[in-house]
């Protein structure tokens, strides 16, 4: 059933879910991720962070584990945002002295950072509420949250293949 827009002509939505949105698994990701990120986000007020710097402190913090080196592309890649991103979060966590940024001594181009000692301790304090809040909110899952995990992983490993509709993998758009 179509209906009208303020100039008269009917309005039809071109949505192979109009009339039930609950359909749309993109909606119900978004509201279901939304949600989530809410949570998130108030947990991460009371440490003083915002979700993306959380983002760049728990990357550069797991990858130090293994790196002596953690590069900006590195935290990029692991958390797969944009370099420009990841950039001024490194500048802005800088000059909050929760990381270190140095020249990387192999690679001219590049920027290591590590964790200050305020960042290891502001992760410290923020990584267990996050992680509370994963269990809790992910727990409403209950035996399934092995499932969901493993479609995470294949919704994860197939986004950079997804074309738009009308265009073969490989055409430019």
């Amino acid at each position: 059933m179509a209906s009208e827009n303020c100039g008269g002509e009917p309005v039809v939505f071109p949505s192979r879910f109009r009339g039930q949105a609950g359909a749309s698994p993109g909606l119900l990701f978004l509201r279901a991720y939304n949600r989530w990120h809410g949570i998130v986000r108030k947990s991460l007020a009371k440490c003083g962070l915002t979700h993306p710097q959380f983002v760049f402190l728990a990357c550069t913090g797991y990858l130090a584990q293994a790196e002596e080196h953690v590069t900006q592309s590195m935290v990029a890649s692991l958390a797969d945002m944009d370099l420009m991103t990841v950039s001024q979060l490194a500048v802005l966590l800088e000059k909050k002295g929760l990381i270190l940024r140095t020249a990387h001594p192999l690679d001219s181009r590049a920027k290591s950072v590590k964790l200050s000692a305020d960042g290891r301790q502001r992760l410290g304090n923020s990584l267990p509420m996050v992680e509370a809040v994963d269990k809790e909110f992910f727990g409403a899952l209950g035996s399934g949250q092995q499932d969901f995990m493993l479609m995470l992983r294949v919704l994860s490993a197939v986004a950079d293949e997804v074309v738009s509709p009308g265009h073969e993998a490989g055409s430019a758009p």
